[in-house]
């Protein structure tokens, strides 16, 4: 069978969420979709229990953009789909994929969090209107791309973060529209939970803003961290 989409998760210490991420591949792969995991180094039983359960897994350094990247150069697919690990589908998204794709050339999907907050709502809400009118798309999104296309822009980038968000500003200079499917992705909260909703949205959007300022990737991941 030839392979028709890869699908590529960068993982790193995931191994609480890892069951479900896979239990939900299980529900709507197809033969004719691979999954690939590129491993940045983890040390709790992530890699073991893709090895166990027999699942591709590629070992990267640390870094999503370097990891995703080396995903690709292994993947089979025209058609390229990147996904966090704890992203999932209702349906499957191969059919909205291929119907963006043979429209454009790049596309993601509208965003819905797993919480009923209505400030997780409204924090959707902003990255689809961002997709519709802006043509950006961050990785929570489930970014898709022709192979081709994705190797003219020159891939991702290693960077350890705003990878996603590089990406989307180099295709949208290049004139080429986003495409957004019209099925959601789901995605947990955590992170928002982790360090709080309101603090994580602007530190986000000023990690933004000094990465169009072409501010050093440190001073990016200091304000990210902190």
């Amino acid at each position: 069978m030839i392979i028709q989409l890869s699908v590529i998760i960068p993982v790193f210490n995931e191994i609480e969420i890892l069951p479900e991420t896979i239990q939900n591949f299980e529900q709507w792969k197809d033969s004719d979709v691979e999954l690939i995991f590129v491993d940045g180094g983890s040390i709790d039983g992530t890699l073991a229990y893709l090895n166990k359960h027999k699942y591709r897994v590629i070992k990267s350094s640390k870094g999503r953009g370097h990891q995703l990247d080396q995903g690709v150069k292994q993947a089979q697919g025209d058609y390229l789909l990147f996904l966090h690990a704890d992203n999932y589908f209702i349906d499957s998204p191969k059919r909205e994929i291929l119907k963006c794709l043979s429209q454009g050339k790049i596309g993601a999907f509208k965003l819905s969090f797993t919480s009923d907050n209505w400030k997780q709502k409204c924090i959707a809400y902003g990255s689809n209107w961002r997709l519709k009118h802006r043509k950006i798309a961050f990785g929570d999104q489930g970014i898709f791309v022709r192979k081709n296309y994705y190797q003219e822009l020159g891939g991702f980038r290693s960077l350890p973060l705003m990878e996603d968000y590089d990406l989307s500003l180099r295709s949208r200079s290049k004139g080429e529209k986003m495409m957004r499917a019209e099925q959601f992705i789901h995605t947990s909260d955590r992170r928002f939970k982790e360090k709080g909703i309101l603090k994580t949205l602007l530190k986000m959007q000023y990690c933004q803003y000094l990465f169009r300022k072409n501010a050093s990737m440190e001073r990016i991941m200091n304000v990210y961290y902190s």
